[in-house]
C-alpha cells in the first residue's frame, strides 16, 4: 500500500490536528505559571509541563511514525485508501506543541 507524502500529510492533517496548539499553550501557560508561583516544587513543576509538551507532541504518531501499523489490516484493505505518513503527523504535532509554547511565553510576556 502506498502513503502520503509527509508535506502532503501535514497539510492534510492542520485542520484535525489543530486540538494540540491550544492544548500545548494551557498546558505550558498554567505548568510554568504554577512552578513559578511555588517555592519548593518549582523545578518538578517546570519539569513535569516540559514532559507532558514532550508526550503531547510525540503520542500517537511519533511512535507510530518509528512502529507502523501493519498494512494489512482488513480496515485499510478494505477501504483501498493509501496508509498515513504518521512522520508528517508527529512533525505536525511537534510543530503545534512548539507553537502552543511560544504562544503561552508571549502571552505571558504581554499580560505579566
Amino acid at each position: 500500500m502506498e502513503t502520503r507524502s509527509v508535506v502532503a500529510e501535514m497539510f492534510i492533517g492542520m485542520p484535525t490536528h489543530f486540538w494540540v496548539l491550544p492544548v500545548a499553550g494551557l498546558v505550558a501557560w498554567f505548568g510554568l505559571k504554577w512552578a513559578e508561583q511555588a517555592d519548593n516544587r518549582a523545578a518538578m513543576l517546570r519539569t513535569v509541563t516540559y514532559l507532558l509538551l514532550i508526550v503531547l507532541a510525540v503520542l500517537p504518531n511519533g511512535f507510530y511514525a518509528l512502529f507502523p501499523p501493519s498494512p494489512d489490516m482488513p480496515e485499510l484493505l478494505l477501504n483501498r485508501e493509501p496508509l498515513p505518513n504518521y512522520e508528517g503527523r508527529f512533525y505536525l504535532d511537534a510543530f503545534y506543541v512548539f507553537s502552543g509554547w511560544a504562544l503561552s511565553k508571549v502571552a505571558k510576556l504581554k499580560f505579566s
